[in-house]
């Protein structure tokens, strides 16, 4: 037993630390990306060009850990984003912090690797709670990153944040060195189906398409990711221009509000959805998260504070508590018994291209006016909405979820 919960324990805090520092930076972006003069077409690019290069590579990555093992290709992956940590806290302009971001981007093979290290090492039985542990890394790292790289910013200089990240990364690599043994076994290396490199194949969105629920249900999990992702990155530009901020301050700032808004999410989904699921169904409950969305998305540009945001972000993070599992839920209820890896895979896809688009439609409208991006999700959240009461209420469906 020892054996089995010893790497169940080094791939979470792999995960974890790798997901710090990844949150450190994220938030910094566009600041940094505005901090070099950069155009608005040029912040859209830096914002995008993460989550592509992560979109276009994963599944060679999933590939080339079912061929040579997880234990490399998550080493590969952390040296490689402790590079790019380190060029983006040396990038003397802004086309650098491109390259950085890049292949920040290129090497984010971790979670996948991961998730199939989890399935390696677990029974059937374990398999669930193993994921669980993916879950809980994601909500803690993406809760201490950002207040942790804002006050590193602000207190430290503005390369500071990239430095401590490179620093995380590279600790995480010499760690799984020594304590993370090899999940596949030898005979297995290269036995395992093929993956397609394809991120999004085709043939399985016509599929979805045909179904009376999964067609809406992907098209909603890309659509509520674009939202979410086209405003992620530009409410610390928004800090900047609604306060006048300097850089490091609105870092600082943004970090605040997001780790509160992290705390709030992660309370939402971790224990009041257990209660409110059998009580109302994941359908009720999805939809009620697109309406808490449509009204914080439309006042987000006017909040009369600072402070303000903390409640308002709170009330954001409620809604994104209620649509994530509440989707997850349903897509996963959807599929078939033998259709479950694939559907779920086909929705990290189109999640992964809409974390990729999204930034490039909010950093490109806040130039034309800085309640842009926020209105956008609102008007996404209201159209979901619309869809969702017209397909479940039309034959009283939203009664059986």
């Amino acid at each position: 037993m020892a054996r089995r919960t010893s790497p169940l324990f080094v791939i979470f805090t792999t995960v974890l630390v790798d997901l710090i520092g990844f949150g450190m930076v994220i938030p910094l972006v566009g600041l940094y990306g505005r901090h070099y003069g950069a155009t608005g077409l040029q912040l859209s690019v830096l914002g995008a060009i993460f989550s592509l290069m992560s979109f276009l590579f994963a599944p060679f990555w999933g590939s080339l850990s079912d061929r040579i093992g997880r234990r490399p290709v998550i080493l590969i992956s952390l040296l490689g984003s402790a590079i790019s940590y380190a060029i983006f806290a040396m990038a003397p302009d802004f086309r650098i912090l491109v390259v950085s971001r890049a292949i920040g981007g290129l090497f984010a093979a971790n979670i996948s690797a991961a998730q199939a290290y989890i399935a390696d090492v677990t029974t059937p039985q374990e398999r669930a709670r193993g994921m669980g542990l993916i879950g809980a890394a994601f909500g803690l790292g993406f809760t201490l990153g950002p207040p942790l790289g804002g006050i590193a910013s602000a207190k430290l200089g503005l390369a500071a944040p990239g430095w401590i990240a490179a620093a995380i990364c590279g600790v995480n690599f010499l760690v799984a060195v020594f304590r993370l043994p090899e999940s596949l076994k030898p005979e297995e290396k290269g036995t395992h189906a093929a993956r397609s490199l394809s991120p999004l194949p085709l043939d399985r969105l016509r599929a979805a398409a045909g179904h009376p629920d999964l067609g809406f249900l992907l098209l909603a999990f890309f659509l509520a990711t674009f939202a979410f992702s086209n405003m992620e990155q530009t409410l610390s530009l928004l800090f900047q221009t609604r306060f006048d901020f300097d850089t490091g301050m609105a870092g600082y700032k943004t970090g605040l509000v997001l780790m509160v808004s992290g705390l709030t999410g992660a309370f939402i989904q971790g224990s009041l959805i257990r209660k409110l699921a059998p009580r109302f169904g994941e359908r009720k409950l999805l939809l009620a998260g697109f309406a808490f969305n449509i009204v914080t998305m439309l006042v987000f540009p006017f909040g009369p504070t600072y402070a303000s945001y903390f409640f308002i972000c709170m009330v954001m993070a409620f809604g994104s508590g209620l649509i994530n599992p509440s989707l997850s839920a349903l897509i996963s209820k959807s599929a078939g018994p033998r259709e479950q890896g694939a559907t779920l895979g086909l929705s990290q896809g189109v999640s992964a291209l809409a974390r990729a688009l999204g930034p490039f439609c909010g950093l490109t409208v806040f130039q034309w006016w800085h309640g842009a991006p926020f209105w956008i999700s609102a008007a996404i959240s209201m159209t979901l909405l619309f869809l969702g009461l017209r397909l479940w209420g039309r034959d009283n469906r939203l009664l059986q979820a």
